[in-house]
């Protein structure tokens, strides 16, 4: 078995080893969602490793890199995402040796540590391998509308179209960005940023209100039982101001939505008076459970139990 790093025609075979092993899943595979998420992706190109017998891939591991900012602080990571073994490989701890290669590559290129959200079966492999958890993901949480809309594919698209991701971010200058907030670490918000992360995402569908140099959300609508969760991806004010007008903004969302409940992750980049942002409650920890293993850090205070780390919904989204 040799172990190599994947190249652009590599795709079209590494998309069915991804299929034969794991289905389509909660997301689609295809090539369209591969490149956008690995290739396009602004923090750069993923690191993705083969394992391959007979020149035939049979096993797929690949970490994301993201980045996260506190002032002018870059902490360099990746995300531990796709990873596949063909059905007739498994059992010979292709997944093993191929993450640990990729551990060892991304320590030595001084990446700070490798975050994923595992379900309940993978976590055992990873707390093996000297991953550890970090607990649930703190969300804000809210009452929706007292007369909640039935979900459904077209009513929601209509309701998206609204609010269109596109028109919304139009409005914003090519070099426009958000200044990082100087006490919490997050993804910083530029507009390249949101039309990589939002705007052209393959498999998810998106909604913004933004109001140049005031504020800007930007939510996506989730099935939750019969009805709707508003699940707001991003959040900010500019310049200390911008609260008041997002508030009613938001009020103006819950009445042309109507969803069932309302989600948040905490935003360092929303300035307001009190610590529940637009009226919400929390925080709670009932977000994803994420789990962390350091690399070139040798400690990661900052972001144990979310002590200094506020990522977004948007940003720990499965991917």
């Amino acid at each position: 078995m040799q172990v190599v790093k994947a190249t652009l025609s590599d795709i079209p075979e590494i998309i069915t080893v991804l299929k034969s092993s794991l289905g389509e899943g909660l997301l689609p595979k295809s090539a369209e969602y591969f490149i956008w998420k690995h290739i396009e992706n602004p923090f750069g190109e993923s690191k993705i490793l083969l394992a391959k017998e007979n020149n035939q891939i049979i096993g797929v591991r690949a970490f994301m890199y993201w980045n996260w900012v506190c002032g002018a602080e870059n902490i360099k990571t990746v995300r531990a995402v796709d990873t596949s073994t063909l059905p007739s490989h498994q059992g010979k701890g292709i997944f093993k040796k191929l993450t640990l290669q990729a551990v060892e590559e991304c320590t030595k290129e001084g990446v700070e540590f490798v975050f994923n959200s595992p379900n309940k079966i993978s976590i055992i492999g990873y707390l093996k391998m000297g991953w550890y958890e970090n607990g649930k993901m703190p969300i804000y949480i809210n009452a929706g509308s007292l007369l909640p809309r039935i979900y459904n594919e077209k009513s929601a698209g209509v309701l998206l179209s609204i609010y269109d991701i596109k028109a919304s971010l139009d409005q914003l200058d090519s070099g426009w960005a958000i200044q990082n907030s100087s006490t919490h670490f997050h993804t910083a918000i530029n507009k390249a940023f949101l039309k990589w992360r939002y705007q052209d995402c393959p498999v998810a569908n998106y909604g913004a209100v933004i109001e140049p140099g005031v504020f800007g959300i930007v939510f996506r609508l989730k099935k939750v039982n019969r009805f709707i969760e508003l699940r707001i991806c991003e959040l900010w004010t500019e310049k200390n101001i911008g609260e008041k007008q997002a508030k009613q903004a938001y009020k103006k969302l819950i009445r042309k939505i109507r969803p069932a409940v309302v989600t948040c992750g905490i935003s360092p980049l929303f300035h307001h008076i009190k610590n529940n942002p637009l009226g919400f409650f929390g925080p709670f920890k009932k977000g994803p459970t994420i789990t962390l293993k350091t690399l070139a850090s040798k400690q990661l205070n900052s972001f144990n139990q979310f002590k200094q780390w506020n990522p977004s919904m948007g940003s720990i989204e499965l991917f």
